[in-house]
């Protein structure tokens, strides 16, 4: 059972630690933001077109910062917080959060808190309600709390900014809260002897002094339980003992011992009776939470069951009024699946019929290009022209050639005719000489 107890209250440590962490780290991270938020507010200002913008937002944060001082004066930590929520930060509804949702819950249900400290009987809305209607009944209670609200619905729907943060401080403010004056309990306490903290201390002495007059728990347990008290002592009248001693000797010896008595006994935290007082400690801090976290278990489970019963009537309710809806949608769904099997299948003879196409549309092209060529170069006359212009060269080339032979032969005929003619005189010259 301590080792139970021990690991439940290390759980609980480890788990509060953790929440206060990740607490805080919002808070900063959300106080960062802000800063980032108010500084551009103030540029877009600056620059001329977002000055009413950032007028708003540094209402909203100064608001905010306001409304939680109240609260902590209200102690919503002890009489808030069991509803499930955290700690405010200084910025949580000045600014617009991560999940707008939770905020615009926090919202509405932290100022039905209000409202029922004001006397009104609101309940507090769920997660589940119409935003629209939320808003609409808050209107409503703020108006009978007489609870000046100007703003538009849409901005209180949001969750966060100066109206929110208006209508917020404005319930506190009619809260109020009655200040009074401290009280300072008088000391009642002697005054005390001067001590030499100088004085020398005997260690050992205090030690054997301290040894020989401790005894073990259990001999003294056992021998006060085997003493029997006489029935003339339990009979006797009760009397005053009375000191016989100055209270000036008594001052003056306390001051003599009192040095010799400081000893310093160093806890060991092994010990069992440590141990046994750590787990009465946690014992009873476990029995403090224990009744909050069980409430809020409790009410976690009520609202589970509450928004799985109307999950269940909705769908049952949807599936009544969509039955008819339904059974056309699954007739309509067939004929859709038969005609996409037709679709796909004339797409295929269509995708056959198109690759035949460009087939014979390719055969068609070669034996286009091969009759062009065919036509081209029968319709072709460079080859007779080539042929002329041979005969013609071949022609010119006869001409000269007869010219040429045509000398030759003059030459040749001039040549025997030279020829002849020197013969003939040869032949005349013996004569004549022999004449």
């Amino acid at each position: 059972m301590t080792s139970g107890c021990f690991a439940l209250c290390a759980f609980r440590w480890w788990w509060t630690g953790a929440a206060m962490e990740e607490h805080d780290g919002q808070e900063m991270g959300d106080q960062q933001a802000a800063a980032g938020g108010a500084d551009a507010a103030a540029a877009g200002g600056a620059r001329g077109g977002g000055a009413r913008g950032g007028e708003g937002d540094q209402a909203a944060f100064m608001m905010m910062d306001e409304i939680v001082e109240r609260l902590k004066l209200l102690n919503y930590e002890l009489t808030f917080f069991p509803k499930g929520f955290r700690p405010l930060t200084r910025v949580f509804f000045a600014m617009p959060s991560s999940n707008p949702a939770e905020q615009f819950h926090y919202f509405t249900t932290l100022a039905t808190w209000l409202m029922n400290k004001l006397g009104n009987d609101a309940k507090p809305p769920s997660h589940y309600d119409d935003p629209n209607s939320t808003v609409a009944n808050l209107t409503i209670e703020l108006q009978k709390l007489g609870v000046p609200n100007d703003y538009p619905p849409i901005k209180v729907k949001q969750g966060h900014g100066d109206a929110v943060c208006s209508i917020l401080l404005s319930l506190l403010e009619r809260i109020g809260h009655e200040w009074r004056k401290p009280y300072h309990a008088p000391d009642d306490y002697a005054e005390e002897a001067q001590v030499d903290d100088d004085a020398p201390l005997d260690a050992d002495a205090i030690a054997d002094d301290v040894g020989n007059g401790t005894e073990d728990e259990e001999d003294l347990y056992f021998a006060h339980a085997a003493t029997t008290i006489p029935e003339e002592a339990n009979k006797a009248a009760p009397t005053v003992i009375e000191a016989t001693v100055e209270p000036e000797e008594w001052r003056l010896e306390m001051e003599r011992v009192l040095p010799q008595l400081k000893v310093t006994i160093v806890s060991d935290g092994k010990e069992w009776r440590t141990h046994v007082a750590q787990a009465k400690v946690h014992q009873q801090a476990v029995n403090e939470r224990l009744p909050v976290s069980a409430a809020s278990l409790a009410r976690i489970l009520a609202e589970l069951t509450e928004t799985t019963s109307m999950v269940a009537k909705v769908e049952a309710k949807l599936n009544a009024q969509c039955a008819t809806d339904i059974s056309e949608y699954a007739g309509k769904q067939a004929d859709f699946t038969a005609k996409q099997e037709v679709y796909n299948k004339s797409t295929e003879e269509i995708n056959k019929l198109q690759n035949t196409l460009t087939s014979v549309t390719d055969e068609l092209q070669q034996i286009k290009s091969r009759m062009d060529e065919r036509g081209s170069a029968m319709t072709d006359t460079s080859p007779i022209v080539k042929i002329k212009g041979a005969l013609t060269k071949m022609k010119a080339e006869v001409r000269a050639m007869e010219v040429r032979i045509g000398v030759v032969s003059h030459s040749l005929v001039l040549k025997r005719l030279g020829a002849n003619s020197m013969t003939a005189r040869s032949a005349l010259q013996p004569s004549i000489l022999a004449g």
